[in-house]
């Protein structure tokens, strides 16, 4: 009895085996959904491939190409995901606390705005903002599910993308990072958020367009603004807890 042949489906290769002889991708590459994402999690903790300057060369020329191509099951040479946006956030806490220069902090220092060092909301955003990120990607995920549900993605698929642009638009800081402490400039530091947030806006509404730039622009907005204050509700909410219970932040 003959073994039925597949395809590959990172390169289209017939594959007798496991695995493909020409890639190397397990043919066992399902839809990604909860166990999927579970499993990728745990493997990718302990074994974090040779993908990171690939994948983000990728993300920032071509994104949507990109995540389209992961969640079709092309991903031989792309790093997991969620590891992608835990290691952009970690690397750029480690570069902002290495060199002990946060800008938002000496935006306001140099504005006479110290009050605002003394918020302890805006203290726990400017201090831990890759933290705030990685807490924000599920909101994004969320919204973009219910905006663009007919687009027949899974929250897990938008979770994916949006893990993706986030940890992208992490490493666009940590790109014109030098920029910003050489010059301590207010000008520089917000030119480039406004360039960081540019791409974010662009790789979120490349992806999703379909006839109008115009629709998907709006709607890459509308959950923007849901996800930031929802956020935002969450985070009062966390501080009147601290603050309820004396805890300092």
């Amino acid at each position: 009895m003959n073994k039925e042949i597949k395809c590959c489906l990172n390169c289209n290769n017939k594959v007798y085996g496991e695995f493909c002889s020409k890639c190397g991708q397990s043919i066992h590459t399902s839809r990604v959904n909860s166990q999927e994402v579970f499993r990728e999690l745990g493997y990718g903790l302990f074994h974090l491939n040779s993908g990171l300057f690939y994948t983000t060369k990728e993300l920032l020329l071509r994104p949507a190409v990109t995540i389209r191509n992961y969640l079709s099951g092309k991903r031989v040479g792309y790093i997991k995901p969620f590891i992608f946006l835990i290691v952009c956030g970690v690397i750029y806490s480690f570069v902002f606390h290495l060199f002990h220069f946060f800008p938002m902090d000496e935006m306001n220092k140099h504005e006479g705005n110290v009050i605002l060092e003394y918020v302890p909301i805006y203290k726990l955003y400017s201090n831990h903002y890759s933290s705030m990120l990685l807490v924000l990607t599920p909101f994004y995920a969320l919204f973009s599910y219910l905006l663009f549900y007919r687009r027949g993605y899974n929250y897990m698929e938008h979770l994916v993308m949006l893990s993706y642009l986030s940890g992208a638009r992490i490493f666009v800081l940590l790109l014109f990072y030098p920029f910003i402490y050489l010059s301590h400039s207010q000008f520089v530091y917000l030119v480039v958020n406004f360039l960081a947030e540019i791409y974010f806006i662009w790789g979120l509404s490349q992806f999703f367009k379909r006839s109008s730039w115009f629709a998907a622009i709006f709607k890459v907005l509308l959950l923007i603004v849901l996800a930031v204050v929802t956020l935002l509700v969450l985070v009062i909410a966390i501080f009147l807890v601290f603050k309820y219970y004396h805890f300092k932040l």
